[in-house]
């Protein structure tokens, strides 16, 4: 569960190489999925063609001193082996690192096209990766970057391994990156940035404008310094209930409950250290007791109270120890549920120790960091279930949810049946009694106009005399009803006589019409006249 890590103030270097590492793939590489390698003869030959092609020679016939296989660009070797010239020996894929040395790594960049300054790769940078997490191994990534190469991109590495197990991180000895070439870089290099092992810098072959021309003779040396930084101290946290006896890495606990946590804190630097800060980070749902805290040292066998509660907040100084020794911090939290879920709820409660360390200015501290785990069950009472116009095994339940009679039920929960009269429901005929039909009868049933009665007031049809109500009457009602005048004598045709059949029609504009309708009606006069004889 331990952590050790080496902390960076520039927040932006971080972001860079955290980017460059997740592309890491181990040893070497390009984003083409793997290069062809030429031997020098087949270049110049021409199987090479015009392409700008970085890193691809691969010739075991070059002489001693030689890079004979370029895909493995990067190495490191021991700085204090001076510099031979030829005659230095790189190691290519691991190198052993011990305390207090310093380490070139060299990183190699050759443009393969033998065309000289007629096959200038352009936007030419390099950059070195390196670790950001504490260990016994440490890999270093060197890339190669042109826009117009194919391919594009390059990458190998070098792993440095601790001698003696110890972790350690590598800190970069700023100002130290240097190119060289017979060109800008001649008689002794020039300064590269600091960038070279963040976001990468340019270099070139006149200057540093990221052109680099094609062949053996415009070939580049980018070199940077690092030393190994071993841990520094150790660090262990533990946590137990008030009725334990002994501390472990988890424990169960319940809500209100106190737990107390332990951390352990060594030095495992070469060199007695000072000012060394703990800091603890309580998750939420653990609360911390005031005045709680207790440190147990050489000088405190026994223990000593704290006066300072700020061991949750920015940390506390916990003073200077020598080589070797150790100390204890013991502190109480009592469980709270301000965020807990239902179940099982893990608490995970993080312990810092910090150390300062490096020689770089970019690098403020080294830190170790370990955790303890309380596990707390929350229970939560289920909602009850309610029952609204449900049936459970043979129970009836009513709207309210309330346990009824069937009686009850049926008349709370069950639906009426809906009865359609001359509807079409989902493409069902329901006739005017709400019986299914088919589509015939639904028309003739709901459908069809109804022929409204016909009323006859005052009218004499086929014989039969209807009064003023419409009602059938008898002649001499029929003649007093409809044909007494005001002075008592008959002086108006019937409705049905010449006159108001021929003058309403004539109003259409008729003549044959007119005297259509005069004849029939001359029909009836005479049957009018024969029936007063």
């Amino acid at each position: 569960m331990k952590k050790a890590i080496k902390l960076v103030t520039m927040a932006a270097a971080v972001a860079t190489v955290g980017a460059i590492t997740t592309a890491i793939v181990s040893a070497w590489g390009d984003n083409s999925g793997g290069r062809r390698t030429y031997t020098v003869a087949e270049i110049n030959k021409g199987d090479l063609g015009n392409k700008i092609v970085f890193n691809s020679i691969k010739d075991d016939s070059l002489k001693a001193g030689s890079i004979k296989d370029e895909r493995n660009f990067v190495a490191a070797r021991d700085a204090s082996t001076g510099n031979n010239g030829v005659n230095n020996v790189w190691q290519n894929n691991e190198i052993t690192v011990e305390e207090g040395k310093t380490y070139i790594i060299r990183l190699y960049v050759h443009n393969n096209n033998p065309n000289g300054r007629n096959a200038v790769a352009k936007d030419v940078s390099t950059n070195f990766s390196l670790g950001t997490v504490v260990s016994t191994e440490q890999r270093v990534d060197g890339y190669i970057n042109s826009s117009n190469a194919t391919p594009s991109k390059y990458w190998d590495d070098v792993v440095f391994k601790s001698n003696n197990g110890k972790k350690f991180y590598l800190d970069y000895v700023e100002g130290s990156a240097l190119l060289e070439n017979q060109g800008v870089g001649k008689n002794g290099g020039v300064k590269l940035a600091d960038n070279v092992v963040t976001n990468g810098v340019k270099i070139g072959y006149d200057s540093l404008n990221g052109e680099v021309p094609g062949c053996y003779s415009f070939d580049n040396y980018i070199t940077i310094e690092v030393k190994p930084v071993f841990e520094s101290s150790e660090i262990s946290k533990t946590v137990r209930k008030l009725t334990d006896q002994k501390f472990s890495e988890s424990v169960n606990a319940t809500i209100g409950e106190t737990v107390e946590f332990q951390i352990m804190y060594k030095n495992l630097n070469a060199t007695q250290v000072s000012n060394t800060t703990l800091r603890d980070s309580l998750p939420k749902g653990l609360e911390y007791v005031a005045n709680s805290t207790k440190i147990y040292n050489s000088t405190y066998p026994n223990g000593a109270a704290v006066t300072s509660d700020k061991l949750t907040a920015e940390g506390i100084n916990i003073g200077g120890y020598k080589v070797g020794a150790n100390a204890y911090i013991r502190f109480q939290a009592k469980v709270v549920d301000n965020s807990l879920t239902c179940g099982t709820n893990r608490l995970i409660n993080w312990a810092k120790a910090v150390n300062y360390v490096g020689t770089s200015t970019n690098v403020n501290y080294f830190a170790v960091q370990d955790s303890a785990e309380v596990y707390v069950e929350k229970t939560c009472e289920q909602p009850k279930e309610e029952h609204k116009c449900e049936v459970i095994s043979g129970v009836y339940y009513g709207k309210e949810g309330k346990v009824v009679t069937k009686e009850v039920y049926d008349k709370e929960c069950t639906t009426p049946k809906t009865e359609h009269k001359c509807e079409v429901v989902s493409g069902v005929y329901y006739g005017k009694n709400g019986n299914i039909v088919d589509e015939k009868t639904y028309k003739s049933e709901c459908e069809s106009t109804p022929t409204p009665t016909e009323t006859h007031k005052c009218e004499i049809v086929k014989g039969t005399y209807y009064g003023v109500n419409g009602d059938t009457v008898d002649y001499s009602t029929y003649k007093a009803q409809c044909e007494k005048g005001s002075n008592g004598t008959v002086d108006t045709l019937p409705k049905t006589g010449a006159a108001s059949i021929a003058t309403g029609v004539a109003g259409l504009g008729g003549t044959v019409t007119v005297a259509g309708y005069y004849l029939a009606s001359r029909k009836q006069l005479k049957k009018y006249y024969l029936s007063k004889k």
